[in-house]
């Protein structure tokens, strides 16, 4: 896990020098005030339910998706480590 902590920590160092803000469902935060934390099954189960999604490869990206179900829409950063695992960017003040 201390891989993967090192990893993401490059990630969102990146994400924030290069983006002032980042979408989290339908908002958006200032991206200093973002983390990436791992994605709940619940969101990773919706995005496998989609029919034109592709998981990312695993080192590459982020990709920032836009997800659509029949009464909302989302957008989401999402990234997945070296070792598979996908984690999303999330504002540091949710649980």
């Amino acid at each position: 896990m201390k891989k993967d902590a090192d990893e993401l920590e490059l990630v969102m160092a990146r994400l924030r020098a290069e983006h002032d803000v980042l979408p989290f469902m339908q908002q958006v935060f200032a991206s200093g005030e973002m983390s990436l934390r791992l994605l709940p099954a619940e969101m990773e189960a919706v995005l496998l339910r989609s029919g034109d999604f592709q998981t990312p490869a695993p080192g590459s990206g982020p990709v920032w998706l836009q997800v659509s179900t029949n009464d909302d829409e989302a957008d989401l950063v999402v990234y997945r480590t070296l070792s598979g695992t996908l984690y999303v960017a999330a504002p540091l003040s949710s649980s």
